[in-house]
């Protein structure tokens, strides 16, 4: 029996007056993993979050036998659905606690929840983090204990949106094996996406919105100038909570005056949290930030996160706030917002039609990244900046970050390796060996 069944479906958001998802229609087959992938703002948040019951929908809409969402629901167990931002599921004080809960509200007795907890922690490797608090993790390990937790409710349909993009090459890795092999089983699938890799695996692709190919960009310069900011990062306990940079032995970063360092390594390495305490805003005591100047207008970053970083209700008072609190005034921030946009072959009035809460993350962070590099910084900061986008507007960010570093520094922290490489960044890769210190390269 066809599990998932969908004709002429429209997701129209809470609160919102007209669809912005309409006119889907998709049978999805036990077994069958399906890749959802297409332009930033083109649907594909929007459909899943109507398919899985969780967005009001019109037309018909029906999930192992039976109309869907309805009064008589099927077993809690037959749907997981992972979120894009995993901060906004985690719901528990430790990974073992995440990965029992659904399983505790099922009713499974005890040996089972614990069989499974041991059995999945094994498999995407978080056996070392089970009493941590997920809160602390990393976006890419919260991302696995939220992958944990989905598969070990052994689901008859997974939805997934973005679940890998924070994750580095093993990682996902590890994520695809085991997504394949509980398919191999009977699960349904949706995995939405914008890796070429993945997409390869998928059983069918569905293409939602219109895209185009994406196109090169110019590198920057190397990072040069005199140093504008030193940053030390002493070694801390690696077990200890809350965030930290992991690496066996002290380590100096030196960023110029212009250019772009990029700060990579594996999930948990510390990465967002090196960021935060450079930006300021989460300082923590192993990282020490030395200013050759006063940092006079201070640093700005966009953080991993974007729905944790917006507050206002309407777009251009998002993407203004920062630049007009720093003296610009809101016209010019304006217009400089909207010509940014337009860089990253984006419709400003489209996206100034709207409210922010309706906006897809793709959006969102764009948003965010354009508040940012539109503002008065003496270095910018961007956290995963390419997580989640489409290969036009990854390219395109690229070209614009490749222009604001001729004359400021920027420090990004990001698994798109690639991606910071092709922008001829200095790349810093963080190791917690003591074999492999940090190197930096171009």
């Amino acid at each position: 029996m066809t599990l998932l069944v969908a004709r002429d479906l429209a997701v129209i958001p809470p609160g919102a007056r007209s669809p912005v998802a309409e006119g889907f229609s998709l049978a999805v087959e036990p077994g069958e993993w399906i890749a959802i992938t297409g332009p930033n703002g083109g649907g594909k948040t929007s459909l899943l979050l109507g398919l899985a019951g969780l967005w009001p929908t019109r037309g018909e809409l029906r999930f192992d036998g039976r109309s869907w969402p309805g009064s008589a629901r099927p077993e809690r167990s037959a749907m997981a659905v992972v979120l894009q931002d995993p901060s906004s599921q985690i719901l528990q004080p430790t990974v073992r606690e995440e990965i029992a809960f659904g399983l505790r509200n099922r009713g499974l007795d005890g040996v089972t929840v614990d069989s499974r907890i041991e059995s999945w922690s094994r498999s995407l490797g978080l056996e070392s983090e089970l009493e941590r608090n997920p809160a602390d993790l990393s976006a890419g390990r919260q991302q696995m204990v939220l992958l944990a937790a989905a598969l070990a409710g052994e689901p008859k349909l997974l939805l997934a949106d973005e679940a890998t993009a924070h994750l580095d090459v093993g990682a996902r890795t590890l994520v695809l094996d085991a997504v394949r092999e509980r398919t191999s089983r009977g699960m349904a699938t949706l995995w939405v996406t914008q890796f070429p890799d993945e997409i390869q695996q998928a059983d069918r692709i569905l293409s939602v919105g219109q895209s185009s190919p994406s196109e090169g960009f110019s590198s920057a310069r190397p990072a040069s100038g005199p140093e504008r900011v030193r940053i030390d990062v002493r070694p801390v306990d690696p077990a200890a909570d809350g965030p930290r940079v992991v690496i066996a032995s002290f380590l100096r970063i030196s960023l110029p005056s212009r250019g772009i360092t990029a700060v990579v390594g594996p999930n948990g390495i510390g990465k967002s949290a090196l960021l935060g305490a450079v930006a300021g805003h989460s300082p923590i005591a192993q990282v020490s930030v030395a200013w050759t100047e006063p940092p006079d207008p201070p640093p700005i970053a966009a953080l991993q996160y974007p729905e944790q970083q917006i507050f206002e209700e309407d777009p251009a008072d998002e993407m203004v706030y920062s630049a007009v609190s720093r003296g610009i005034a809101r016209d010019r921030s304006l217009a400089l917002a909207c010509s940014f946009l337009r860089s990253l072959e984006m419709d400003p009035e489209s996206i100034l039609a709207r409210r922010t809460w309706i906006l897809s993350t793709g959006e969102k962070r764009i948003l965010e990244i354009v508040s940012t590099l539109i503002a008065p910084a003496c270095l910018y900061l961007l956290d995963e900046p390419t997580a989640g986008l489409d290969g036009v507007r990854r390219a395109a960010l690229g070209a614009a970050i490749s222009r604001v570093a001729e004359s400021k520094p920027i420090l990004v922290a990001t698994q798109d390796v690639g991606w910071v490489a092709g922008l001829g960044s200095t790349v810093l890769r963080l190791n917690s060996s003591a074999r492999a210190p940090p190197q930096a390269s171009h």
